[in-house]
């Protein structure tokens, strides 16, 4: 019996699995509806004012691409052959003396006030509206206005920076900005540094979010302002005062690129920020990317490392306090070069980067956490609980400026706490487990039992999807948090001591 050539054998396969494909087809794939492909985003910014937030996974709007975390973890290969494994998915190449593919030069020698990050100083017939300046937007804004809103910044990145190549196909970012009456040099500069520092081709647009600002250079001089952008500016203002992180989360759900990427209204960016940040999320969308913030002087505006070459991670106090240490040698370990990304249990909270459908997954930030103040700790429990991880990434620095004044807020509010302790408390009843429970209100022990609201979506939605314990977290992400903020011991009493004037 004489056997078929090879080659018509495979011309066989082919056929049948074409005719195959062709007959099933229809059953097994869906066509994505033009509802989930063109959402009208005008309509979203309209429900947004309507009912203030929108749930995780929206099913009117159609705002994430799975139905759940579960299916998203499918389609990157950790629960199924679809997607691939994450070691598959493209990575940044260390290239020694090769300068790497989206490094830019700069022209040299730029002079005027603040360049380079030098200091600029005040006069002494300034002082005086400077101070005044410093008290009414938390910076001098007599110095900022000397400054050009494209000024040049050191490049204080670690050498090994210059040596990464990024792959070329990266996802596109737009770039969420909030402000309330900022001063107007630092909002532009924050605008123009973003801008001028990121590839075109990946910045999809930057967002700015009027949280009702009352100033009047912020009304229809900025509305004049920004349209020599040609639209990659794009201006929205909130009908009342809602605060940074709902604002935030508006600015999420009118953003259209891959990416959303969340500054404060008074940074600068410094060189080839934007690739390392969104090379991290191409290989695995479920990575918050965080940048290393450096300083800028509130009144010289002197441009400096917060770190000097040494790496630390977010942690915290068991009052949910911010705080970062070292770098622990095990996750040193992880690496192969000092430039690379590492993990970190938490981070700041004003400048990060997320895959915008995997933020929306997790249900964005807790709709009821108000103003400012615990958003932080409540996302990156959930990344990290719920099947992401946060990673900071060296190569990627962007400037902040720290207010020297607190400023008012102008938001009237009726609660019996600080509107940051009950965010905290929020953060603590959805995500901590009764033994860490204790330990916060063992050092705030009058928080404990006021009633907080409408907690029960959180709680389903950690047991929806089988987020894992906080003792995991601790044992392995924050395994150096209790060396160094130890549990705090129980009260035996507490109270108020007040002297009697006889």
């Amino acid at each position: 019996m004489r056997r078929r050539p090879r080659k018509l054998s495979k011309l066989l396969i082919i056929c049948v699995t074409g005719a195959l494909v062709l007959f099933f087809g229809p059953f097994c794939f869906q066509v994505p509806s033009p509802q989930t492909q063109g959402i009208d985003r005008r309509v979203l910014h309209e429900r947004y004012q309507k009912n203030k937030f929108i749930g995780p996974c929206d099913e009117e709007v159609k705002l994430c691409g799975k139905d759940s975390i579960k299916e998203g973890a499918e389609e990157r290969g950790e629960g199924g052959d679809e997607g691939g494994s994450i070691d598959s998915r493209p990575l940044a190449v260390f290239k020694d003396g090769v300068i790497g593919n989206y490094e830019t030069f700069d022209p040299a020698n730029r002079t005027g006030p603040g360049e380079y990050g030098e200091p600029v100083i005040t006069k002494d017939e300034e002082k005086i509206e400077a101070e005044m300046s410093a008290r009414e937007f938390g910076f001098n804004l007599v110095n900022s206005d000397k400054i050009a809103l494209d000024r040049a910044l050191p490049d204080i990145r670690l050498k090994e920076c210059r040596y990464w190549h990024y792959p070329e196909n990266l996802p596109t970012a737009s770039v969420i900005i909030v402000f309330h009456n900022e001063g107007w040099s630092t909002l532009l500069r924050t605008v123009h540094s973003v801008i001028n520092t990121s590839p075109t081709r990946l910045l999809k647009e930057v967002i700015l979010v009027d949280d009702d600002s009352d100033k009047e250079h912020l009304k229809q001089q900025l509305d004049l302002y920004v349209k020599r952008f040609e639209g990659l500016v794009k201006l929205y203002r909130n009908d009342e005062r809602e605060g940074l992180i709902r604002s935030r989360t508006k600015g999420a759900l009118l953003a259209t690129g891959d990416v959303i990427l969340f500054l404060d209204a008074h940074c600068e960016c410094n060189k080839n920020w934007l690739p390392p940040l969104l090379s991290r999320i191409a290989h695995d969308r479920t990575i918050m990317a965080v940048p290393i913030i450096d300083g800028i002087d509130w009144t010289k505006y002197t441009y400096r490392s917060n770190y000097y070459g040494v790496h630390y991670r977010g942690i915290f106090e068991w009052s949910l306090f911010y705080k970062e240490s070292l770098l622990p040698g095990q996750e040193e370990g992880r690496r192969n070069y000092k430039s690379e990304p590492y993990r970190s249990p938490t981070h700041a909270g004003g400048l990060f980067a997320m895959d915008r459908k995997f933020f929306f997954e997790l249900g964005a930030y807790d709709p009821g956490l108000e103003i400012w103040g615990g958003e932080n700790f409540e996302l990156s429990f959930k990344i990290w609980q719920c099947g992401g991880s946060i990673e900071w990434v060296p190569c990627s620095r962007i400037g902040h400026i720290y207010k020297q004044y607190t400023i008012d807020r102008k938001i009237s509010l009726s609660y019996r706490i600080p509107v940051t302790k009950m965010n905290y408390m929020r953060v603590v009843e959805v995500w901590f487990d009764e033994e860490h429970k204790e330990h916060f209100y063992n050092l705030e022990p009058w928080l404990r039992g006021t009633p907080l609201k409408n907690l029960q979506p959180q709680l389903e939605f950690r047991r929806k999807h089988n987020c894992k314990s906080f003792k995991w977290f601790m044992d392995n992400v924050a395994f150096e948090l209790l060396e160094q903020f130890p549990p705090p011991p129980k009260n035996v009493e507490w109270g108020q001591i007040r002297t009697m004037v006889l």
